[in-house]
């Protein structure tokens, strides 16, 4: 593997879409910020970025496993965020070798890195066919605690919240849609 920075031990993994609704994006980040543990994702837009910033807002180390070479990053306007990681004590990690693009199993690479890697998985919100649900798959298969935030009532049948209601029928602990009480959750159940 090869790693900038140094990874943190320990953590939990908070994944999801890329383009999940603002309320989402909130959620990521400020559950992040307030974890209290390192934050393992995957340097991707949406969810990831969210859950990275929130992270280093907090003075917490945080942890990118991505599915490109050093020098490709993806996407390329998460550059700054990378070095940040990096400079903030927190560390980015990939099996590809340097100047490799992302690719589709460059990417599936990334989310089993991220489920080994962490204590839990918490999955903020994706579609149905989001890649996040390969890092949920993954931490089933390592017998890791998984969640699945609760889509709010109003949006419950949004297909942006589809893959979080297929990993909570699929096993995941349902976690409600405040940062406060998915805390309680998560360190209750770990």
């Amino acid at each position: 593997m090869h790693v900038l920075g140094r990874l943190p031990e320990g953590g939990v993994a908070i994944v999801g879409s890329r383009t999940p609704p603002d309320a989402a994006c909130v959620f990521a980040f400020e559950l992040a910020r307030r974890l209290g543990e390192p934050v393992i994702s995957g340097l991707a837009n949406g969810i990831d970025t969210m859950a990275h910033r929130g992270a280093l807002a907090a003075g917490m180390p945080t942890a990118a496993f991505v599915g490109y070479g050093f020098g490709c990053t993806d996407p390329p306007e998460n550059e700054e965020l990378e070095r940040a990681i990096v400079e903030h004590g927190g560390g980015v990690a990939t099996l590809r070798e340097p100047r490799t693009p992302v690719s589709p199993d460059g990417l599936i690479e990334r989310d089993r890195l991220q489920a080994q890697h962490a204590r839990a998985v918490v999955l903020v919100c994706t579609e149905v066919g989001g890649g996040a649900m390969h890092t949920l798959r993954f931490a089933r298969e390592l017998g890791k605690p998984r969640f699945a935030v609760a889509p709010p009532d109003d949006v419950r049948l949004d297909a942006a919240w589809g893959g979080n209601l297929q990993a909570i029928a699929d096993g995941a602990i349902a976690l409600p849609f405040d940062v406060e009480k998915a805390l309680d959750a998560i360190a209750i159940r770990h």
